[in-house]
């Protein structure tokens, strides 16, 4: 299937950047097939693309040989339930805005300026690839077009003949020239991200706009009030550029087992929030936003809320009564004070914080100068508890894979036990962010990527690839995955063993090696009788804000010595606490091997019984300031809860008091267990059924079974 491209006879002779700048405009320019779908006002289409690394014999050679023991030492880890560790492609704000406000060429003129007062061929050569890769852009333009003109010759309509003469007339500017209107920067927006997707060769995931808002809103301002756009016309563009992300989906999901990977890609648009003196910035294409939100209820691309003290009470009803009618939330909120919090602990400037934007699910970053990749390494937290019950050894395997911390019948105290826990976690964090090191390099020697490089603040000064970590801000995120299973479980040996002796250290771990088998009675008393995570108990919550503040603290003393990227926190659970769950053994909170781990920062399922303003106020009391990646937050809401203005009112409150009391990011579902199940039964009937996961959305039906049920089993709360 492969097609073979004709490349310039020096090409070989050219170092890898300018390499892969070559091919990315050859394939593009030359092979790619234009096509513009009767109707459509916003072009671009066949981004889904496998390019070439462009690598040498010898150089693929060598990749292959660092690539093997990578792969060997993140499958072990995997295995064992670990973690997962890869460099995820995506997960990055591009500075769009520029891009508009100069258009292309004017980076291209900066470029060349900066080209001029560098001595290193090398550093030339590599502005030489990001020159190019912005050209690409141009003549890709260039031929839609020309395509618009040959289909605009042979139309009869003369409504549409009209559209495709203005549509050429801005492919032939945009995004080479800054853009003056709404539909120039919806047009110039679309062909610069979709590039960015072909230049990476996937399909999309957590490649984000930032906050889209904000730097679009002139145009949409200028267009509506000249009298060149209505507001209607305006949203028709809208809805034209609503449906472009959802491409990403052709094909997708025709073989294998889909588990849940139809709603990866995340490609985010943040809307609203705050200024820098925490005033409001909702403006009018943000409400208008809302509308197509609402009414096309797309996968793509998924829209974020900043929500902040200042957030005005009519668009916050406005999102609540959104929420109430949508089967699973639309949204993503992330609230300002909490998540400028987090940003301004890993060492960006508070002046600056403010402005962050959102990537992938619920991930803060710095938009157009930052490299804080998502999901690329993901730590399972509850395995540190089985690790400090079996002196460092893997339950199910008797692999030895953290320190020995001693016999747990040897412990006096609860405080050794907690520095066994300790120990290994921090030994899970070091194998991980080793392993994540590996695939952090591999990225960086064998796979830059000069487009997106173009698109990035202070790649071409410091003559670095954003995969080197040529970018002002650079961390490689650390997703944790269970905290409650494993604040639960922490507790419940603090509660159960140590203060209040109902159980011994003996008996326990008899019962978790039997994975509680003819210790039915001893599993109820650990469910039912120990402080859970989520209550808005003092008691648990202490113990989980202790354990996620360790670990998180732990993963900032690493970093990547080849690219300087730093490790810091997150809780995005993505779907890996489903697999991992049959890779941990039997925890002291009284799961099961195999049943769920808990996802991002809520309760583990079930467990959080008093209502939703209890589980706001634990997650609360985390200290997520020292988890700047975000932390995800689901709960499920009955939809009896929302049916009249009353009950929206109290949402949009609960939404006000989450900003006070809560966490940084929350996603809702208001949906009920009857309507899954009945979703399952007759997946026909409900193939538009959304529901949120952790951090993203996704039709519930095209999601594996295991997720499905871990849906099914998060608590239902009303308000």
């Amino acid at each position: 299937m492969a097609v073979k491209v004709e490349l310039p006879e020096d090409y070989w002779s050219h170092r890898l950047p300018m390499r892969r700048a070559i091919f990315f405009y050859e394939a593009m320019v030359h092979y790619m097939p234009t096509i513009i779908i009767d109707g459509e006002l916003i072009v671009g289409f066949n981004f889904n693309t496998a390019l070439s690394r462009s690598l040498t014999k010898a150089e693929t050679k060598k990749r292959n040989k660092e690539m093997a023991a990578w792969f060997k030492e993140a499958t072990r880890l995997a295995e064992l339930g670990v973690g997962s560790v890869s460099a995820a492609p995506g997960h990055i704000i591009p500075n769009y805005a520029k891009v508009l406000r100069v258009g292309m060429k004017g980076m291209v003129e900066e470029y060349e300026r900066i080209k001029a007062t560098k001595t290193s061929e090398k550093h030339r050569e590599f502005i030489d690839a990001l020159i190019l890769s912005l050209k690409t852009a141009r003549d890709l333009g260039l031929r839609y077009a020309m395509k618009a003109e040959e289909l605009a010759a042979q139309e009869a309509d003369l409504k549409r003949r009209a559209e495709l003469e203005e549509i050429a007339r801005i492919c032939r500017k945009v995004p080479w020239e800054p853009a003056e209107t709404f539909w120039e920067a919806l047009q110039s927006l679309w062909m610069t991200h979709m590039l960015v997707m072909a230049a990476e060769s996937y399909p999309g995931p957590g490649l984000s706009y930032g906050r889209w808002d904000q730097y679009v809103y002139p145009y949409y301002e200028h267009s509506v009030e000249s009298g060149e756009l209505t507001r209607e016309q305006a949203r028709e563009l809208l809805q034209c550029y609503w449906i472009k992300h959802n491409y990403a989906y052709d094909y997708q999901g025709r073989l294998g087992i889909n588990q849940g990977i139809n709603s990866s890609f995340g490609q985010l648009i943040t809307l609203s929030g705050c200024g820098p003196n925490g005033e409001d910035l909702t403006n009018d294409l943000t409400w208008l936003a809302l509308e197509v939100i609402e009414e096309m209820n797309l996968l793509e691309p998924k829209p974020n809320i900043r929500l902040h003290k200042n957030t005005p009470q009519d668009f916050l009803m406005r999102v609540a009564e959104i929420l109430s009618r949508a089967q699973g939330s639309p949204f993503l909120m992330n609230f300002d004070e909490h998540s400028i919090e987090g940003l301004v602990w890993q060492g960006v400037p508070r002046e600056q914080a403010w402005n962050y934007g959102i990537v992938g699910c619920l991930e803060n970053t710095m938009q157009g100068n930052d490299r804080s990749g998502t999901v690329d390494v993901n730590i399972n937290l509850a395995k540190a508890v089985e690790l400090a019950l079996n002196d460092g050894k893997d339950m199910r395997t008797g692999d030895q894979i953290g320190p020995r911390t001693g016999d747990p019948r040897s412990f006096e105290t609860y405080d050794q036990f907690l520095r066994a826990v300790e120990t290994q976690l921090a030994a899970l964090v070091k194998l991980l962010t080793d392993c994540g090191n590996k695939a952090d390099t591999l990225r960086a020697k064998y796979q830059p990527t000069p487009y997106l490089s173009a698109l990035m603040d202070g790649c071409a000064e410091r003559g670095k690839d954003v995969n080197e970590g040529g970018t002002d801000w650079n961390f490689i995120t650390l997703e944790g995955m269970g905290i409650a299973t494993l604040a639960d479980s922490v507790t419940a040996v603090k509660k159960m063993v140590y203060e209040d002796k109902k159980i011994s250290m003996d008996t326990l771990l008899k019962a978790i090696e039997a994975n509680y088998e003819g210790y039915e009675e001893i599993r109820q008393i650990l469910r039912n009788r120990a402080p859970k995570f989520g209550n808005d108990d003092d008691y648990a919550d202490e113990v989980a804000r202790h354990l996620s503040m360790f670990w998180a603290k732990e993963a900032f003393k690493h970093k990547n010595p080849y690219t300087g990227r730093r490790y810091r926190a997150g809780y995005l659970s993505w779907n890996y606490y489903i697999p991992l769950a049959p890779l941990t053994a039997a925890t002291p909170d009284g799961r099961r091997r195999g049943e769920f781990l808990s996802g991002g920062v809520g309760a583990v399922q079930g467990m959080d019984r008093n209502g939703p303003t209890a589980s706001i106020r634990s997650v609360g009391k985390l200290g997520l300031e020292t988890v700047p990646n975000g932390a995800s937050h689901t709960i499920t809401l009955s939809p009896s809860m929302v049916r009249s203005r009353e009950h929206i009112a109290k949402l949009a409150a609960l939404l006000r008091a989450y900003g006070e009391e809560g966490g940084t990011a929350l996603q809702i579902n208001i949906i009920d267990a009857a309507t899954l199940r009945a979703a399952q039964k007759d997946p026909d009937s409900y193939s538009n059924l959304l529901v949120r996961v952790t951090g993203y959305n996704a039709f519930f039906t095209q999601i594996g079974r295991e997720l499905q049920e871990e849906i099914i089993a998060r608590t239902e709360h009303r308000l």
